[in-house]
């Protein structure tokens, strides 16, 4: 291609800036302290009018200036434009066989990185939860980026899992150990016992040792509460049963006998008599008459009455 040859000028822009300047500073003076009042407020409003419009002109002067002064940078733009257009129109293709290929070499470096964290996390047998954060890294792709940094990169990372992997696995069994030990401390005190499947899910929420015993305690107040009131229901009502069954029973010399059938008196034995006083409540008294009526006995009420008392 042949060079350029440019044949510039830098623009010089003259004005007679410090004669307009000495006569602006002179003319502003005479607005410099002005207060708005009431008053005045009518002859501020055309001061202002008036200095707004100088300032306006002056913009526009410098606005069609700079425009003017523009139009050759402008154009010299625009040629250079339509030269790198046509650099561009063959580069294009160019440009696109070579990311198409690159993207081959990085797709074929990704294959490569995937294969090595699949060996890698086999060999260390990290687990899944372990061997997902093992990924892919940018740097991995790029086109400079040996193989045996990428390995060593991957080894060094999965290494780090491996430790975290262990640490978990301890911390894990030390939770246990003090979940089962605060379940047989509390099961002590329970006839329903409390079991380890029913706190598991705590662990996958994150929970840690302290906060599980927490509610294991929380948990075994809340059944030894329910059933210290259901054994004090459960007593009161043997105790009621009790008292109730001991209200209705009749005491064995009370209990209703079938009636007997008088003896047959002889009309040839002698006949005695004996008068009593007898002194008891009015059932019992029934209950005698009822006695003697049975037996046959013959017997006159010659007085009755309350007795008093003593």
């Amino acid at each position: 291609m042949k060079d350029i040859e440019i044949n510039k000028q830098l623009p010089v822009i003259t004005m007679n800036f410090e004669e307009v300047k000495a006569s602006l500073v002179e003319n502003m003076e005479k607005y410099k302290g002005i207060i708005v009042t009431e008053e005045s407020l009518k002859d501020c409003k055309a001061t202002q009018k008036d200095l707004a419009g100088l300032r306006n002109k002056l913009d526009t002067y410098r606005k069609d200036v700079k425009k003017e002064m523009e139009k050759p940078i402008k154009a010299f733009e625009s040629d250079c434009k339509e030269l790198i257009g046509l650099i561009a129109e063959v580069e294009a293709p160019i440009k696109s066989g070579i990311l198409e290929f690159d993207n081959k070499r990085k797709e074929e470096k990704r294959k490569f990185a995937d294969i090595k964290i699949f060996e890698i996390c086999q060999k260390l047998n990290l687990e899944k939860k372990y061997a997902d954060q093992l990924t892919v890294l940018d740097k991995y792709l790029n086109l400079s980026a040996s193989a045996k940094s990428v390995v060593e990169d991957i080894e060094q990372r999965a290494e780090a899992l491996k430790q975290q992997q262990n640490m978990d696995k301890v911390k894990a069994e030390m939770v246990k150990a003090n979940i089962e030990s605060a379940l047989e401390t509390v099961n002590l005190t329970l006839k329903t016992p409390l079991e380890y499947k029913d706190f598991e899910k705590y662990l996958t929420l994150g929970w840690d040792g302290p906060k599980i015993v927490r509610e294991i305690n929380e948990r075994a107040a809340q059944i030894r509460q329910a059933e210290k009131a259901a054994e004090e229901m459960a007593t009161k009502k043997i105790e009621e049963e009790k008292v109730s069954k001991e209200e209705v029973q009749i005491p064995m010399d009370l209990k209703p006998k079938a009636p007997e059938v008088p003896k047959e008196v002889k009309e040839d034995e002698p006949r005695l008599y004996v008068e009593l006083y007898v002194e008891h409540n009015l059932e019992e008294m029934k209950i005698l008459s009822k006695y003697l009526k049975d037996k046959g006995y013959k017997y006159i009420v010659r007085e009755q009455g309350k007795v008093n008392p003593k």
